[in-house]
This record gives structure tokens, C-alpha cells and sequence, in this order.
């Protein structure tokens, strides 16, 4: 008993209709032919490439001039370790701006920084005087206490007293304020430089991932741009398949079923595997899916970037009863002989493959398909 795997994209035209049209214009034909048993299978046709398992290309976040490659293909590397270091004046020179900025900053905040420094001096005066100030006019009290001034003597110690109070505590306010407001500026400062130098940090490629660097694609000197691919890396013991399937027969997919592959670079040898995922999207480019699937090696060293063709088995039937495809017109209506008299009859058809479909009903293994 045959077995035909093949794809529903690949299927040859249906040619019995016109079969039926030429034959009608010379008279009855003595053609016939008989459904038969065989096993079929519905199989879609994709095409893709062998990848390793969690493949994904890095990219830098910036632009820039790559200046040194530190991994080259086939280098086992570790989550987060750099791969490559990519060189842009503009950072190095923010960087550099916000160190001076900070160094200036924290300079002024110090107790010695010229700003807090000058505040202070001015806070020391106004408690000099109001020391002076508080010493004349409590003096000043005692001598009207004993008649040795006049009352208006006292009244401007007095005052001045007080206003020198106010002023040392606005010297006082402006000190703590200034120092506050140095403080502030500082961290700022501070800050500033962390967030410039994480930036500059972005201009080093880290990988996301522990794996094999599979390739490297810029060279030291190019200018590479965000999001550019980089590097690819995946596990190094791991691979499966990244198939494309036209939008038309992904509604006949589904995860589980199994993957016969051929394989360009090795010939005469049928590789199997599952469907494992779907991406749920059509890509606007070419009208296909992702689908994803594991493949068995079998011992031979399959390496990422292999072409192949596949074929997904949709379903299977053990002795269907089968027709020619050729045999079965677009209206499923064909002329039978039965029991020596002849009879038109609508078919009831099931899966398909290249050269046969199946038939549910309709016509037996002993009905006569008439040509």
C-alpha cells in the first residue's frame, strides 16, 4: 500500500472538467477508472532555516562607531558579559561636562567652597555685632539705672540691639538656605553623572543571554545604527526550525503536529519533528506565519543557517477510499456506471493530497467512474 506525502500549495490543476467538456463532443467514452484503498495524507508545504534554540541578534541602543569586538563566532559567553564596545564622542564628552558640573558642585558645598564660605563670613559678622550690639545696650541699661545717661542714650542701644538681631538671624537664614540649596545642587549633579555615564555604559553590547556567538556581523571602524543586529547568538546545544507558512493554510496548523524535513545540504535522508509554536500575526511583507518546530538530528550535525522544505502532516487516513484528482471536476458531480446502467452522482470528498482525494461517499470500489 503507497503513501503520499505532499503539499496542498503544489497541487496540480483540476482538469476533469474540461476532460468532461471534450469528451461530451465525441460521444460516450469507454474510459473508466475505479476508486481504490491507499493510505492518504494532507500535508502544507513551508520552506525555512535551522536556528538555534533562543536565537536572537544584539543590538546597541545608541549610534555609534564600533571600536572594539570582544567575542568572535563560535565563543561560548555568559548572561551580561560584553561582547563589543561601541565609541561616540558625544557621550564620552557628556560625561566628561557632568564630572565637571559634580567636581564644581560639591566644591561649593563644602564648608571651604567659596559660596558657603563668603554666606558664612556674613553670618559670623552679624553675630559680632550683635554681640557688640547686646553688650552696649545691656551697659547702656545699667548706667540709666543709675542716672549716669540719658533715656535716649539707652533707647538707641536699645535699638540697635534689635536690629542687629534681625540681622544676624536673616545672615542666619540665608546660610542655611545656601548650604540647602548647595546640598541640593551637588547630589543633582551627582546624579547626573550616574545617568551620563549609564549611557555611555549603553555603547557597550552585553549579551542578554548565556549561549553561542554565532556570528558577528559589523566590523571595528563601521558606523552601526539602534536596533541594528549585531551579534547572533543561541544555545549551543540546542536547534529547531523557523518555518514560513503561507496565511492561507495556517488555519490547518496547530501545535503537535508532526514535520517531515529534506534538507538541501543532506541529501536522500527524511528529518522529523513538531510544531512547537505559532506566532499569532501575519507578516505584511510576504502574506506568511512563523511557525516554530523541533527537529530530530539523527545523529547528523545539522548547523544553524541550514536550509530546508517541509511538509506539516494536517491529517492521515489508512485505506481511504481514494480518486485521481484529475477525475474529481470543481462541482463534485461525475458520471458513474453502476450495475451496467449509467448515473450522475455528487461526491462527498474528504482530504486531499497532490494526486488523490479522498471520497466519503457518493461512489463504492466497485462503481465505475466514466472519463
Amino acid at each position: 500500500m503507497r503513501t503520499s506525502i505532499v503539499s496542498i500549495r503544489r497541487a496540480a490543476p483540476v482538469l476533469a472538467l474540461l476532460i468532461a467538456v471534450g469528451l461530451a463532443g465525441c460521444g460516450k467514452s469507454d474510459k473508466t477508472v475505479r476508486a481504490e484503498r491507499r493510505s492518504i495524507t494532507q500535508a502544507v508545504y513551508a520552506s525555512g532555516k535551522i536556528y538555534p534554540v533562543g536565537f536572537h541578534r544584539a543590538s546597541s541602543k545608541m549610534p555609534g562607531i564600533v571600536q572594539e569586538i570582544l567575542v568572535k563566532p563560535g565563543d561560548l559567553v555568559k548572561a551580561g558579559q560584553p561582547l563589543l564596545r561601541i565609541r561616540a564622542t558625544s557621550s564620552e564628552l557628556a560625561v566628561e561636562s557632568a564630572e565637571t558640573v559634580y567636581g564644581l558642585a560639591r566644591e561649593n558645598a563644602s564648608d571651604q567652597g567659596a559660596v558657603l564660605r563668603s554666606v558664612a563670613a556674613e553670618l559670623e559678622a552679624a553675630r559680632a555685632k550683635l554681640e557688640l550690639d547686646s553688650m552696649t545696650a545691656t551697659r547702656a541699661k545699667r548706667l540709666l539705672a543709675q542716672q549716669a545717661t540719658s533715656q535716649s542714650v539707652y533707647d538707641a542701644a536699645k535699638t540697635q540691639y534689635e536690629v542687629s538681631q534681625r540681622q544676624f538671624e536673616k545672615a542666619r537664614d540665608v546660610y542655611e538656605s545656601t548650604r540647602r540649596r548647595l546640598g541640593a545642587e551637588r547630589r543633582t549633579a551627582e546624579l547626573n553623572v550616574s545617568i551620563q555615564r549609564s549611557l555611555r555604559d549603553e555603547f557597550i553590547v552585553t549579551a542578554s543571554q548565556a549561549g553561542r556567538v554565532y556570528d558577528v556581523l559589523p566590523k571595528i571602524g563601521e558606523l552601526v545604527m539602534p536596533q541594528q543586529p549585531l551579534i547572533e547568538i543561541g544555545q549551543s546545544d540546542s536547534i529547531e526550525v523557523e518555518l514560513a507558512i503561507d496565511e492561507s493554510d495556517i488555519a490547518l496548523v496547530a501545535i503537535g503536529q508532526r514535520v517531515a524535513y529534506a534538507i538541501d545540504a543532506v541529501k536522500g535522508r527524511v528529518f522529523s519533528g513538531l510544531v512547537t509554536s505559532i506566532t499569532p500575526r501575519v507578516s505584511g511583507m510576504d502574506k506568511t506565519v512563523s511557525v516554530t518546530a523541533s527537529i530530530e538530528s539523527q545523529g547528523v550535525q545539522l548547523l544553524p543557517g541550514m536550509s530546508l522544505e517541509a511538509n506539516i502532516v494536517v491529517s492521515r487516513r489508512e485505506r481511504a477510499l481514494v480518486l485521481p484528482r484529475e477525475v474529481v471536476p470543481a462541482d463534485r458531480v461525475v458520471t458513474i456506471r453502476r450495475d451496467g446502467s449509467q448515473q450522475r452522482v455528487r461526491l462527498n470528498v474528504g482530504i486531499e493530497d497532490l494526486r488523490f482525494v479522498e471520497i466519503l461517499s457518493g461512489i463504492s470500489e466497485t462503481d465505475e467512474v466514466i472519463l
